[in-house]
């Protein structure tokens, strides 16, 4: 049986070579490969999970939410998210799984070493990303999250979804969007970044010398807004490390193997070279 990464475009993921990398050095027989799939072929995707043709997969975008709406049986960071990025077979049932709100938190830990307990995180995007984010933030005791979108339909949508489970999210306005020294952590998950020369509109006179800009992106290894903050001698994190402890993450639903930080640094390194 092997595993996949499906989703459209599937050509640019680097989950393939970070897979197979430690499927080998586990010494397991399975292969990791890419499927390019309509819309329609997720039904039999879970299919043949189900019937042990396939051993697991990562799901990518535009994929996520649609998965998430397939699957019957959901773990609770799917449930908050309404999202799945990892499929597996357990007790002859077929799962759903979110990895990246975990993954976005260990690798900010391990690059930042920051602290979550009490802070005050502003939140850029309130897209299917932010999802993932935000319902793992808010098992970590922050004080506060504040949500900014272009659109603040969206914001006060994820608001309402999240309300649920806590009363610490709030709105903060696009417009004129300046943050000031109270914010320990502002996190990119909007695409701004994705094209060369793409800036976040964000006024940095107000913010804290101890802030931390965290950006969901990884290629380019270095957006423009990465590199304003970076100029004003702030600290700032892509989102490669995010992409490898999610994985990491499947990698230990599919074998049980909890991977090292040893095999974590290991795998980054390896898509570092290859970007």
């Amino acid at each position: 049986m092997n595993l996949y990464v499906i989703g459209r475009p599937i050509n640019h993921s680097l989950s393939p070579l970070i897979h197979n990398y430690w499927l080998k050095k586990y010494k397991k027989k399975e292969i990791y490969g890419k499927l390019d799939l309509n819309e329609k072929d997720l039904q039999n995707i879970i299919k043949k999970i189900s019937n042990q043709e396939i051993l697991g997969v990562n799901v990518t975008i535009p994929y996520k939410q649609k998965t998430y709406s397939l699957l019957e049986n959901l773990n609770i960071n799917a449930t908050k998210s309404f999202a799945v990025n990892t499929i597996y077979r357990k007790n002859e049932k077929v799962y759903g799984e979110n990895t990246d709100g975990k993954g976005f938190c260990e690798a900010l830990i391990q690059e930042t070493g920051f602290k979550f307990k009490q802070k005050k995180i502003l939140v850029l995007g309130a897209g299917g990303a932010s999802y993932g984010v935000v319902s793992e933030i808010l098992q970590r005791d922050v004080n506060e999250i504040l949500i900014s979108n272009r659109t603040s339909t969206k914001s006060e949508l994820l608001i309402q979804n999240f309300n649920n489970y806590s009363k610490q999210i709030k709105s903060l306005s696009w417009e004129n969007l300046a943050p000031d020294k109270s914010i320990d952590l502002i996190i990119n998950t909007t695409s701004v970044g994705l094209k060369e020369g793409e800036c976040i509109n964000i006024n940095l006179d107000y913010v804290s010398k101890k802030v931390i800009y965290s950006d969901l992106i990884y290629n380019p290894k270095k957006t423009e807004t990465m590199k304003m903050f970076e100029e004003k001698g702030l600290l700032t994190q892509n989102g490669l490390g995010m992409l490898v402890n999610q994985a990491a993450l499947s990698f230990k639903l599919w074998f049980n193997i909890n991977l090292t930080l040893e095999d974590i640094n290991e795998a980054r390194k390896l898509c570092e070279k290859s970007n």
